[in-house]
């Protein structure tokens, strides 16, 4: 049973307050998996304390796993019926190979719905404001990090990827205050590490931006912004071309805050690469 359906069973036995929950979450899924318990209360004017009552009384055995059913809820529904084909279809989609890009773009196409554009657009305000961004992931991310650290490069200053074993590791942690944006990508089961840099970042107001695979990741207590993607079903390759996908919407969103300027800072990271490029190979030709 789907949780639509479980509130509409249960919604006659919930008191005054729980049912405005019960509607709240209805009408409002994407909030709720952005957002925490208090804010949802906020929203659905009601207090913290109802909207916690009202998982007990769903049988939940609190927040999270709330959101997690209704994550589960909006991608189990056939989100790509109503979506309008942005390509033409080929013979090779029928083909294991077009069989594995369709499945990643309905994967892409299924998270769309689960992200709060309201979320989107502060932590691309973030970014966009930072005095430095720090990128963090480990194991089968820190290719990504390393990807996403690179072409934020090409745009804006003060990009720092944090690697684990950096001998620079503390001195980073140390230059980091409220004023800085950490991005961190935490698909691994195994993040002591992240978690103890995620713990110290918090203290030092920085505004965490989590991408995780799962809304039980302990993560979520420190993060200032916390994006689930994917569900447990999907594995390491599933999730790969979403989180690019992802990344790549909230860099433009960044750049949307103020286009001619990243415009012009790209057009010079060119320019200075491609005389670094042009002296290393006059530097090679030469005879010494």
């Amino acid at each position: 049973m789907s949780i639509h359906e479980d509130i509409k069973k249960r919604f006659v036995r919930l008191s005054k307050g729980q049912r405005k929950v019960a509607q709240f979450v209805m009408d409002n899924p994407t909030t709720v998996i952005a957002n925490g318990a208090a804010e949802v209360g906020r929203l659905a004017n009601v207090s913290e304390s109802t909207v916690i009552r009202f998982c007990y009384a769903m049988d939940l055995s609190g927040y999270v796993e709330l959101q997690e059913q209704v994550r589960g809820f909006i991608m189990s529904q056939d989100v790509g019926a109503n979506l309008q084909p942005t390509y033409t279809a080929k013979k090779l989609t029928n083909s294991s190979f077009g069989k594995v890009m369709q499945r990643d773009s309905q994967n892409i196409q299924e998270t769309i719905h689960l992200i709060n554009d309201q979320q989107i657009q502060k932590c691309s305000k973030w970014m966009h404001e930072a005095d430095n961004i720090y990128i963090l992931g480990t194991r089968h991310n820190a290719s990504v990090a390393n990807w996403l650290s690179n072409t934020l490069k090409t745009l804006r200053a003060n990009i720092k990827q944090l690697r684990l074993d950096s001998d620079d590791l503390v001195n980073q942690i140390n230059s980091m205050g409220e004023h800085t944006t950490l991005i961190v990508l935490s698909f691994d089961k195994q993040i002591v590490d992240i978690k103890t840099i995620v713990e110290i970042a918090k203290v030092k107001k920085v505004k965490i931006i989590a991408i995780t695979g799962s809304a039980f990741s302990p993560i979520r207590e420190y993060a200032s912004a916390l994006f689930t993607l994917g569900t447990k079903n999907h594995s390491s390759l599933d999730i790969a071309p979403v989180l690019i996908s992802f990344l790549h919407a909230l860099i433009e969103e960044m750049i949307s805050q103020d286009k001619d300027h990243y415009d012009k800072y790209q057009q010079l990271y060119e320019q200075v690469e491609s005389n670094v490029l042009f002296l290393d190979a006059i530097r090679e030709k030469q005879v010494f």
